[in-house]
């Protein structure tokens, strides 16, 4: 198990919940070098990974295609994958109260499957390769359900008992706590420094995955070069 490797596309709602997904693989065994993430986006991996058609206008998630293609095409050629993880996540917590529900964006949700369609259609390119594309849906916003659903994907895949896939899930959601935590703790650390610097902070509104150079369009930047 610890030399098994899993690779995930550096995309979407995978910003906001990697810690989850890392600890689990961490806490069943697996080397941490061996969970291994697409790179960011750029022009050159756009047109090299582009090509597997998609009818959505949503870029964020078209270019979901272009990083499914760099694990394949370049980190699996460097060091092979047993698996590429992308689950569809259903529902996410969220920090808005009393609300009656959290579902996730229905394209962000679908994405995978639309992957998964994109590199069987002509040909299988995951069993090409002999990687395994596990894309199964799964809630975060009901922590038994997704405590089962883990297990249903990994328990056989990782040969491990339920009682360790619970454990490992156990340690993701403590993973989570203490990444919100210390989001939290580094805002105000800037807001603090702001106030005593008697200077004006920014704040830019977005989704996790503006975080991707590719797809914030350098606006950060634009702002910092005006001063």
């Amino acid at each position: 198990r610890k030399k098994m490797r899993v690779g995930m596309p550096r995309v979407l709602n995978i910003y906001s919940t990697a810690p989850l997904w890392r600890t689990y693989f961490e806490a069943l065994g697996l080397d941490e070098q061996n969970i291994v993430f697409s790179d960011t986006t750029s022009e050159e991996m756009w047109k090299e990974g582009s090509k597997y058609g998609s009818i959505d206008p949503c870029f964020p998630s078209k270019v979901v295609q272009a990083h499914i293609h760099n694990l394949l095409f370049k980190h699996h050629t460097r060091k092979p994958l047993d698996f590429i993880f992308f689950p569809s996540i259903t529902h996410i917590p969220t920090f808005v109260h009393n609300t009656m529900d959290s579902a996730t964006c229905p394209i962000v949700a679908g994405t995978p499957s639309v992957i998964a369609a994109a590199f069987t259609k002509e040909k299988d390119f995951f069993a090409e390769r002999g990687v395994e594309y596990v894309f199964s849906a799964v809630t975060l916003q009901e922590r038994l359900m997704l405590r089962r659903q883990m297990f249903e994907m990994w328990g056989e895949r990782l040969g491990v008992t339920e009682d360790e896939s619970d454990f490992a899930m156990a340690q993701a959601w403590e993973s989570m706590r203490y990444f919100h935590e210390e989001m939290q703790r580094r805002g105000m650390e800037v807001l603090d420094q702001c106030e005593q610097d008697n200077t004006v902070a920014l704040l830019m509104l977005g989704r996790p995955y503006h975080l991707d150079p590719g797809l914030n369009h350098g606006i950060m930047e634009s702002f910092q070069a005006l001063g």
